[in-house]
């Protein structure tokens, strides 16, 4: 069911990449197509649309270095401040939901492949309130990386070493900030629960058959929609659903992509479908909803 590297996502990527390039006045940002670091947020906070929802194609490490935002990310609610790290998975659907004049971050947005087999990346974004200290060290990283992306000299594999070991750190910060609490060894139930969410996080296009869930965590679909039922009070398809309207909300409102396009992209099927798919939803066909989104 899975497809690859969609020109829809590069539809949303390059044309953030081509606005940021394009107010990137004093040349403090750097923009490739793999690697996105941001040194001076200040050109594009007056861009920034509140309540316009936007998926992120790669992996995103915020450091805030002054304001404050508050964001949603994947239907969760998170207000940012001076010194809070803030990891984004990829794939994930953020909705700005207000942010200060102030406001300015260190960013380094990257896709790597060995990354997500390393394991330092969940599909589940991570809040962290650094120290002075851990806030030093974090900054340290950025300004390293923007010393080798900037040299033209630099091998490429240094920086993706660079990365991988900023993430480290970061994972090590987050295991420090969560430690209070002991460890407890999910059951089997939440194991599943667990699985299901993350197939449904991480894929390009949220697969609708329960097929595909069951198959790969080597359960039944009867036993897959009895343990999601049970643990999160929504059905399978509730939660397939939700994903897929997050998703079509956030190409609608990021992209120029036909509608039907969309509804191949998605698994609904022909335009007729998507729009009646749509509508019963979130009560609005796609044109409506993607022009109040551009208004």
């Amino acid at each position: 069911m899975q497809k690859g590297t969609s020109q829809s996502i590069h539809v949303i990527d390059n044309s953030i990449r081509e606005q940021m390039q394009l107010f990137d006045r004093y040349g403090d940002n750097f923009f490739s197509d793999t690697i996105s670091l941001i040194m001076n947020f200040e050109p594009y906070s007056h861009k920034v649309v509140v309540g316009r929802p936007t998926r992120t194609p790669d992996h995103r490490v915020i450091l805030v270095r002054r304001g404050t935002t508050t964001i949603n990310v994947s239907y969760n609610d998170y207000t940012l401040k001076e010194g809070h790290l803030f990891v984004i998975p990829a794939n994930s659907v953020l909705i700005k939901k207000a942010q200060s004049d102030d406001y300015n971050v260190f960013c380094i947005a990257f896709r790597i492949p060995e990354i997500d087999h390393l394991g330092l990346i969940d599909y589940k974004e991570s809040h962290i309130a650094l120290s002075d200290s851990d806030r030093r060290m974090v900054e340290n990283y950025f300004r390293l990386l923007e010393q080798l992306i900037k040299n033209q000299n630099t091998n490429r594999r240094s920086v993706n070493h660079l990365i991988i070991s900023l993430l480290y750190s970061v994972y090590s910060l987050y295991q420090e900030s969560v430690r209070p609490v002991p460890p407890v060894r999910p059951d089997r139930s939440q194991e599943i629960m667990n699985g299901f969410t993350r197939l449904l996080l991480e894929q390009e296009y949220p697969a609708r058959k329960m097929e595909f869930y069951a198959d790969r965590l080597n359960i039944t679909k009867g036993h897959l929609a009895d343990v999601v039922k049970e643990e999160s009070g929504k059905t399978t398809m509730e939660w397939i659903n939700e994903r897929t309207i997050l998703l079509a909300q956030a190409m609608l409102a990021s992209t120029d992509e036909v509608i039907e396009k969309i509804g191949e992209n998605l698994y609904i099927g022909d335009a007729s479908q998507f729009i009646k798919f749509f509508k019963k939803h979130t009560g609005e066909t796609p044109n409506e909803y993607r022009r109040r989104m551009k208004a």
